[in-house]
């Protein structure tokens, strides 16, 4: 009794298909666009064999002989021409879109993004972002919260947050950061202030009295500056704290307090205010480093990927950089609290010289 064949012929196309899988279609695109064997399997780093052995599963499968040779070399059939795009589109999906996430259009989304940071921080960042998002991404919300320094990780963790921004530490393991911009600080005072004309001395800082802003549990770098104040200064030239960064300028107007900020913000508050005046600071201060942090459970995420950019064209200065937050990377945040450290114990000895 003669058996049939086609049972045969069936489980080995069966088989054929099951082992059909990326690498093969990424044989399929390279033939089709080199058109030669030899060249296919450099580029992609294989031998001819494992190739041709790649080309005849493809064959079978798709019961096509796909690629005949020519005087020009391997001529792909109709069906391969049939196949190509629909191949490239597979390839695409595999190599960029499951990389990066689904594509983000903004011109089109309707979505909120939160961002956290401080009072003064939303004076600087929220003017210019929601300009730019009414234009380029109308459909888009912004939402601005409060930092908490034990909350921000664990919103960014959940979703809760999208971004931080600001002069934070170094947030815990699996926190990306970029530094945007540095940012030295500057004191502000009335316009009618006794004793200050068009130059602020370091004795003349020292002597007069002081208006502390904080910034309570949020472990913003800014809280060193009242430390250094009240250590180089004296208690006793503190003449008043308040928790707001945002309502201290209009405490200081009709006063002879001082009020120390970071300069980006001592500006903004002077330009819009008549009854202030804005001097550099003459206590050295350890710099600002702002930056934005995000999860890592984001940063492939095409919406976030597309807000960080944003905030990155729009505030970031030459030289930014980008850091994950591991334990190995604490050496990038280390420098920055030792210098503050310094600045907190330099403080004090000009402190002890001015009243020795």
């Amino acid at each position: 009794m003669k058996v049939s064949s086609l049972p045969r012929r069936a489980a080995m196309r069966n088989e054929a298909r099951a082992s059909v899988n990326i690498q093969q279609l990424r044989c399929f695109e390279a033939i089709f666009r080199l058109r030669n064997l030899t060249r296919a399997a450099l580029e992609l780093e294989l031998t001819q064999p494992a190739l041709s052995k790649s080309l005849a599963l493809l064959r079978d499968e798709y019961q096509d002989p796909l690629f005949v040779r020519t005087p020009k070399g391997m001529a792909p059939t109709p069906k391969a021409h049939a196949m190509a795009e629909l191949v490239r589109a597979a390839l695409h999906i595999v190599d960029v879109d499951l990389r990066t996430g689904t594509r983000f259009l903004p011109e089109g989304a309707s979505r909120s993004f939160t961002l956290c940071c401080s009072d003064l921080g939303a004076l600087h960042f929220l003017p210019r972002l929601l300009a730019h998002v009414r234009v380029h991404a109308p459909g888009v919300r912004l939402r601005f919260v409060q930092p908490v320094q034990q909350d921000m990780a664990l919103g960014l963790a959940s979703g809760e947050i999208d971004l931080v921004l600001g002069a934070y530490p170094d947030l815990g393991a699996g926190i990306y950061q970029q530094r945007l911009f540095t940012d030295s600080h500057a004191c502000l005072f009335s316009a009618g202030h006794p004793r200050i004309g068009h130059a602020l001395s370091l004795a003349q800082f020292l002597a007069e009295s002081h208006l502390i802003a904080t910034m309570p549990g949020s472990g913003h770098h800014y809280n060193i500056v009242g430390r250094c104040i009240g250590d180089a200064c004296g208690t006793e030239r503190v003449a008043a704290q308040v928790p707001t960064l945002l309502a201290s300028p209009f405490i200081l107007e009709g006063s002879d307090m001082v009020l120390t900020l970071p300069t980006v913000s001592a500006r903004r508050l002077a330009q819009a205010n008549q009854g202030l005046r804005m001097l550099p600071c003459p206590l050295a201060l350890p710099p600002l480093e702002v930056r934005q942090h995000w999860h890592e459970r984001v940063h492939h995420d095409a919406a976030n990927a597309w807000i960080r950019q944003m905030v990155f064209d729009l505030f970031a200065d030459a030289g930014s950089a980008m850091t994950r937050s591991t334990a190995r990377t604490e050496r990038t945040v280390l420098p920055l609290k030792r210098n503050a450290q310094a600045m907190v114990e330099g403080a004090g000895h000009l402190r002890a010289a001015r009243e020795a």
